[in-house]
């Protein structure tokens, strides 16, 4: 999804930066303002795709923030399930689900990983717990760690 969001970004920021000097140009040229309409939705693309950026530029931050200051715990896996709320060419991404409880309040977490393009069951063998990193502050900020786990995509 990381890659999809960063292609998106690049793509509508350059579609609404051309669209938005060509509206420009024409009304100079031409002197018809006008004109400056055709630029609306080279605005709205310009926006869309610094939306985009700005959301692979937090995800990126938020990772980096939780390798370097998150609470490491090990979570309990509880099953490996299809993520339906994304959907590329008809398919959906696998997540690994997992438990913990937080020893401060006492309160059951459910954490998923990140969307997997492959079935990852036969990865995990016998391992019945995942590393996961925590805000201390924020258990809702998590991130799943499956890297040197299962292997990358092909």
């Amino acid at each position: 999804m990381h890659k999809v969001l960063l292609i998106l970004g690049i793509v509508f920021t350059v579609v609404g930066l051309f669209i938005g000097t060509l509206a420009a140009t024409l009304v100079l040229m031409l002197r018809e303002p006008l004109l400056g309409l055709v630029a609306v939705p080279g605005i709205i693309f310009f926006v869309l795709g610094l939306a985009f950026l700005a959301a692979v530029s937090r995800r990126r931050r938020d990772r980096a923030w939780l390798a370097e200051n998150g609470r490491r715990m090990e979570a309990d896996i509880i099953g490996v399930q299809y993520d339906t709320r994304v959907r590329v060419n008809g398919r959906c991404p696998l997540v690994i689900q997992c438990q913990a409880v937080n020893p401060l309040d006492g309160k059951v977490y459910v954490f998923e990983s990140d969307g997997i393009w492959f079935d990852p069951e036969p990865f995990l063998g016998q391992r019945t717990t995942l590393p996961v990193l925590v805000d201390p502050d924020d258990y809702h900020r998590y991130q799943v760690v499956t890297e040197g786990i299962l292997p990358e995509r092909g």
